[in-house]
């Protein structure tokens, strides 16, 4: 089901599974396999891939050009594994260049306002909470949870099963 006001780029590689809301807007260079909800107003660009039975709520902009100075166009890639729970208004950028992958892996739970900087890799069955803002370059392990409104600096790395 694709709502008639949805914005799909022709190129998109799209699963006939995938469901997706209004007015929501997806560029080329996407690839989503099957079972995904795109939930209204979102925006998906970026050479970005979308794993099965994912679900993205309203209003994400996922696959966004990394907020990094002097960086002039979208050359980076993001990976969203399988079975992610990406909530409202959650913002996912891509890797600073074409040989790097800004990476989600399978089983997350980012909730409502978090944001995922370029060149993260998130690895899997992580929870990030409300307003928690991952700056680039982040790693993240297996079982992390982070809280509501965390801040993480760049180049940090948060081990399994650490709480923050």
């Amino acid at each position: 089901m694709i709502h008639k006001t949805a914005i799909i780029d022709k190129s998109v590689i799209l699963d006939e599974s995938v469901e997706i809301g209004p007015y929501a807007v997806i560029e080329k260079n996407v690839k989503i396999e099957k079972n995904v909800y795109i939930g209204p107003y979102v925006h998906i660009k970026g050479n970005t891939t979308i794993g099965e039975n994912t679900f993205i709520g309203t209003g994400a902009v996922i696959g966004e050009m990394p907020q990094v100075l002097g960086l002039r166009e979208n050359i980076g890639n993001l990976y969203i594994g399988k079975n992610n729970i990406i909530r409202e208004y959650v913002t996912i950028h891509t890797s600073t260049s074409k040989d790097n992958t800004t990476f989600i892996g399978d089983n997350n739970y980012l909730m409502g306002f978090s944001h995922i900087a370029h060149d993260c890799k998130l690895s899997n069955n992580i929870v990030i909470c409300n307003g928690t803002l991952i700056a680039g370059h982040v790693i993240i392990e297996d079982k992390a949870f982070l809280s509501g409104n965390v801040v993480v600096h760049q180049f940090v790395r948060i081990g399994r099963l650490s709480m923050v």
